[in-house]
């Protein structure tokens, strides 16, 4: 285990023991699963281990799980009936889709590349959907608005992530150590960024509350 996977682990566990101590927030106890998922996710890979790719079927349930959650979570701050139905419809379309092509037609022993492709595509379409339904309750910056932050997380690592997602089995064909290596640095860079964001999005849910 290398210092990209350490420094991600830190900040994962940091974001959810943070996410615990504001539950109160619908957003954060949302949140504060999707970490614990990521969490377990991440135990069973490692103890499961990495050789042979027979890991990929955790991510196979997981793709399914996280868009279900992030999708909830972004729909909150949505209050158009239309699109938060429509959130909502494609919260069980996409997961009968993801399954149905997990186990199906691509095989679960493949990285779920075309799964994460979609999702990200469905959440980066919600974000953008957040980003422009977010509504300052006062005159305060929108960067102290929790839910901007929660978004900005999303949409980031999801934009950044989907291409090398989208084409990993590709590279894995051709060169796997290379694509491992692609992989690990690019998807270690966004995860920063992510739970950077959600730990400022959790601060600013906190902070204020204190103000008012």
């Amino acid at each position: 285990m290398n210092g990209w996977v350490y420094a991600y682990y830190l900040l994962l566990v940091t974001c959810f023991i943070l996410s615990l101590f504001n539950l109160q927030y619908r957003e954060v106890k949302i949140l504060s699963v999707l970490l614990a998922a990521s969490i377990i996710t991440e135990v069973i890979v490692e103890v499961i281990g990495t050789e042979g790719l027979g890991f990929f079927i955790v991510y196979h349930f997981f793709v399914v799980l996280e868009y279900s959650l992030i999708t909830i979570i972004l729909r909150s701050g949505i209050r158009d009936y239309r699109w938060r139905l429509l959130m909502g419809v494609s919260i069980f379309v996409f997961g009968m889709v993801s399954l149905f092509y997990s186990f199906v037609l691509e095989g679960w022993r493949a990285f779920p590349g075309i799964n994460i492709t979609i999702e990200s595509f469905l959440v980066i379409c919600w974000c953008l959907l957040s980003f422009f339904s977010i509504t300052p309750d006062s005159e305060a910056s929108i960067f102290r608005h929790p839910v901007f932050w929660l978004t900005l997380a999303f949409f980031i690592y999801f934009a950044a992530s989907v291409s090398v997602n989208a084409f990993y089995n590709l590279l894995l064909e051709n060169d796997t150590t290379r694509a491992r290596h692609f992989f690990r640095v690019l998807n270690s860079l966004s995860n920063y960024l992510l739970y950077i964001m959600l730990i400022k999005g959790v601060v600013c849910f906190r902070s204020n509350r204190i103000s008012l």
